[in-house]
């Protein structure tokens, strides 16, 4: 057996999430700046290699402390455990295989420059960069809607993650796609990355708040019926419709009124952190709209044209931040 690697993207989030959670309508892009890689190769036994996020090293127990504390409790071996035992469940090859046959013993290693916590879905990518190689290791084809499907299983109900559907499609598709979550088998329409105007990333690089722990709370009153989380999920898979039209009609002050109305219209049921708050109001201090990647702790946003980028970049690096423009695909 020769060794194998399967990667996935970073994605963000341009119109309409979180609705997707609530069966709602959403746009979302991959960009290749950032990637997930999980490579298999053959081995004596099976083993899941610890990632850098999975060691715990410091000067003193103290320091670890600290460092656990800013960051959290994290890492990617476990995603890689639901990751395994999903596909097992899922492949037809992987069954069948008798006991001690070699492909069974491979070595699983991992390694992930999305920025952590940081609502760039960093956890999925691992899940779906683990699923290709699986997929390749075996020579299964999954198909980018399979993969999509075992990748929120894993997250959802082998870990225990409140997560929606949007971030394993984009990333099992890739590109720009408008997609819509109501029922089984929902649209998935590729869209034409030229449409997109100038974008940017923006995003805190000190660790944030797990995904799961932000949408918690939001679904517990949607599930109680609150009237105000009810309202803005109403509202989230219309930007969405109305935002594909934008695009297809090249309206760029008509996407960014949009993209702000999404953050808004977040704010207004999401706790919302300084940081994010303080990403949103740089961009519109330059005239560009911003709204939330993710769960959290970077935005996307549209400028109003490339003249305002510099002093916008520069406005980043002053506050504390990191920018860049996305490499989408």
């Amino acid at each position: 057996m020769k060794p194998v690697r399967g990667t996935a993207c970073a994605r963000a989030g341009l119109l309409g999430n979180p609705s997707d959670q609530y069966a709602g309508r959403a746009i979302a892009l991959t960009f290749r700046d950032f990637r997930a890689r999980v490579a298999l190769e053959p081995a004596e036994r099976f083993e899941i290699v610890p990632g850098a996020a999975d060691e715990t090293r410091a000067d003193d127990a103290q320091a670890a402390v600290g460092r656990l504390r800013e960051e959290g409790c994290h890492g990617g071996v476990r995603l890689l455990q639901a990751t395994l035992l999903r596909f097992a469940g899922a492949s037809e090859r992987f069954g069948a295989l008798a006991p001690g046959d070699a492909r069974l013993r491979f070595r699983m290693r991992y390694e992930s420059d999305v920025p952590r916590q940081a609502g760039l879905a960093g956890s999925s990518a691992i899940v779906i960069a683990g699923l290709r190689a699986l997929s390749a290791w075996f020579e299964e084809d999954l198909g980018p809607e399979r993969l999509a499907e075992i990748a929120l299983a894993a997250e959802v109900e082998d870990l225990g993650i409140q997560a929606g559907p949007m971030d394993r499609v984009i990333q099992a598709w890739e590109g720009v796609r408008f997609m819509d979550f109501a029922g089984t088998g929902g649209e998935r329409t590729p869209l034409d990355p030229g449409l997109l105007p100038a974008l940017y990333v923006a995003w805190d690089p000190r660790t944030g708040l797990d995904s799961g722990l932000v949408h918690s709370d939001v679904r517990a009153r949607w599930l109680a019926g609150d009237a105000g989380v009810r309202a803005a999920m109403a509202v989230f898979p219309g930007l969405a419709d109305e935002g594909r039209e934008c695009l297809e009609r090249g309206d760029v002050a008509g996407l960014c009124a949009l993209v702000d109305r999404n953050f808004d219209t977040r704010a207004s049921i999401y706790t919302l952190s300084r940081a994010d708050h303080q990403l949103v109001a740089i961009g519109r201090d330059h005239g560009a709209a911003a709204k939330l990647c993710g769960s959290g702790g970077s935005v996307l946003g549209v400028l109003p044209d490339l003249s305002v980028w510099p002093k916008l970049e520069r406005a980043h690096a002053d506050a504390g931040y990191r920018v860049l423009r996305p490499q989408v695909g």
